[in-house]
């Protein structure tokens, strides 16, 4: 008899994820820092340390890059509103987010356990790894089907993601927490680690914890 798992292909793929499985994330508030606050404190901050992102704290960043703020449509906007990124976090693990590998569900603003281990285990095992990635407590990572988007899909796809990279570091910034965009890293080897499905394309890792 075949067994069947849950894996990051089928929940991108299908979007499926059973009730039981998903972790959901408390709604986003609309009220915090000003946009000309969180833009003044945005820096790329590669001195990370924990504790862990707080569910809150979690939500917040990911409605931020990739929530709805509005039935079927999203923060960032979308060519023919197709939107092909995936968002996926790494988690070292808090009191209220155990660590591991999750999958980002826009339509119920709720997360899905893939995987076991955090950013030391996950990207630590990527030959060449930066040891500010693999030592954060949280590292987000955006990944696109190009295919999604009939023309351009390439172009249109990383054109969106680094929307959405933008948004997650502001809000980052509005938290007072610290973030940064990893570049000169193996994405492929990183793809690979998360067992991520075929056809997607990472686009950015973003580390993200307290600045020391």
């Amino acid at each position: 008899m075949t067994s069947l798992r849950i894996t990051a292909a089928l929940c991108a793929a299908l979007s499926l994820c059973a009730a039981e499985t998903a972790l959901k994330l408390p709604a986003a508030p609309v009220a915090g820092a000003t946009l000309a606050a969180a833009l003044k404190g945005r820096a790329t901050v590669r001195t990370l340390t924990g504790p862990g992102l707080s569910l809150g704290e979690a939500g917040q960043l990911l409605w931020a890059a990739q929530g709805e703020n509005r039935p079927g449509h999203r923060t960032v906007p979308s060519a023919h509103a197709r939107y092909p990124l995936e968002l996926y976090l790494v988690t070292a693990g808090g009191a209220e987010l155990p660590a591991g590998l999750y999958h980002y569900l826009p339509a119920s603003h709720s997360l899905a356990r893939l995987g076991d281990g955090g950013p030391d285990t996950l990207f630590g095992r990527v030959k060449g790894m930066q040891p500010w990635i693999k030592d954060a407590p949280a590292v987000f990572v955006m990944a696109g089907d190009p295919t999604r988007i009939e023309r351009s899909g390439r172009d249109l796809t990383f054109y969106e993601a680094g929307a959405a990279a933008q948004c997650l570091l502001l809000q980052a910034s509005g938290l007072g927490l610290g973030a940064g965009t990893a570049a000169g890293i193996d994405l492929d080897a990183v793809a690979r680690s998360l067992d991520l499905p075929a056809g997607l394309l990472i686009t950015t890792v973003l580390p993200v914890g307290r600045a020391k």
